[in-house]
């Protein structure tokens, strides 16, 4: 039997709505060469008649059914263990890839021989698609966010290290494994150009905060302090997981959670079992190091700031009013201002960054900072778009500098009021 590039593995339950146009971007893929592995996880809708259909038009196409649910992590498991190509991918059934996709990855991954080959996302805020920027770090394969189904892996790697998806938890078991997967790669390669559609969905599980736990979170505190042995790179891996995947969850959804406390105190344990003492944790300007040794300290102090939680909550028409609007920082914080601010109809004239090499952010024309505080004439306004304390401080410091006053020339998101 004639070996597939790449083996394409879709987990599917009750997504009937969008799974024609999953199916669609994958059956018509430039690179024909290709296995498309559906698991039905006793989905209640109409997937597995769908399924059939477009199996009885392409014998590329694969069926497992299962008899009862049995979740995310089992369903990918399951397609993994019949993967027959040389790669293996994911794509989660309401989000859909380029047509060229699998192609440019496969090219990529063969010129590189890469264990792990990364495309690029465009994600979907209600009806604008956003391209969201890939943070990579001295490390070399370390790059943040952690998105698994950005990629294609050598499955020959994922049999080596036997990686899998934790089974029994919801929520985060796709960055459990791709952390795993990163941390025993010998070549990541990050950039190719083409497109895996992310489609944020308010009913996805992502946002169901009754169920929210730490589980997976969990697993990768415990994985990267026992494999971690540089300190450098632990320190580096531990501060981006414990801000990301504990702290700013915590902080944003923390007053909607039954939980709570129970959480806080889980942070809590986490930093006091980090391997190396020394970690430098970036933390919203509120809380501090010392905050994150008791749980009733912490949640004080979310409570006491929550109106210091919700970046730009001062923002509005009027501070805008006959005024050019600049946001500060092209990078991933930067979509979230761009989504607001085009939510509420607000113009954006341009992206601030001292980036020189990058003229150009989702549309909008990127230029130096310098270049418009210079001027004489103050008829802007800047979003400081860094939540990152320090980032957020050192900007404002700037504005200041330049004669600008916080609240009625520019914005700064954390503020310590």
């Amino acid at each position: 039997m004639k070996i597939p590039k790449v083996s394409v593995v879709v987990p599917i339950y009750n997504v009937e709505p969008y799974l024609r146009r999953c199916l669609d971007s994958l059956v018509n893929q430039t690179l024909k060469d290709i296995e498309i592995i559906c698991i039905n996880d006793c989905s209640p809708d109409n997937s597995l008649a769908i399924l059939k259909e477009y199996a009885g038009k392409d014998e590329r196409m694969k069926i497992i059914d299962f008899g009862k649910n049995q979740g995310v992590s089992i369903a990918r498991n399951a397609g993994m263990e019949m993967a027959k190509g040389e790669y293996t991918g994911f794509v989660d059934p309401d989000d859909y890839v380029d047509l060229d996709f699998y192609e440019k990855l496969y090219l990529k991954a063969k010129e590189k021989e890469s264990d792990i080959t990364c495309a690029k996302v465009k994600k979907t805020i209600g009806v604008r698609e956003y391209i969201w920027p890939m943070n990579t770090s001295r490390f070399g394969k370390w790059h943040f966010p952690c998105i698994h189904w950005i990629a294609i892996y050598k499955t020959a790697f994922l049999r080596l290290y036997s990686l899998k998806y934790p089974d029994g938890i919801k929520q985060g078991q796709d960055t459990a494994f791709y952390i795993q997967a990163l941390f025993f790669a010998n070549n990541v390669e990050c950039g190719t150009n083409t497109y895996y559609h992310y489609i944020q969905r308010e009913d996805s599980t992502s946002f169901n905060l009754e169920k929210f736990k730490f589980n997976a979170r969990l697993l990768l505190i415990d994985f990267i302090n026992e494999k971690i042995t540089d300190k450098e790179e632990y320190e580096y891996v531990f501060e981006y997981l414990f801000k990301n995947y504990f702290m700013n969850i915590f902080i944003r959804f923390g007053s909607k959670l039954k939980n709570k406390y129970e959480i806080a105190k889980l942070i809590i344990d986490i930093h006091k079992k980090r391997k190396y003492q020394t970690v430098t944790l970036d933390l919203p300007k509120f809380i501090q190091e010392s905050d994150l040794e008791n749980a009733e300290a912490l949640l004080k102090k979310i409570n006491d700031n929550i109106r210091n939680i919700i970046p730009y909550e001062n923002l509005n028409a009027k501070n805008l009013q006959n005024r050019k609007l600049y946001i500060w920082g092209a990078g991933l914080n930067g979509i979230d201002a761009l989504s607001l601010c085009e939510e509420n109809e607000w113009k954006v004239e341009a992206f601030l960054d001292s980036n020189r090499n990058l003229t150009e952010f989702n549309g909008y024309k990127v230029i130096s900072p310098q270049d418009v505080l210079s001027g004489n004439a103050k008829d802007y306004f800047i979003i400081i778009s860094s939540i990152r304390a320090y980032a957020a401080d050192e900007i404002a410091h700037i504005c200041e500098q330049a004669g600008l006053k916080e609240g009625m020339d520019f914005c700064n998101p954390f503020r310590n009021q």
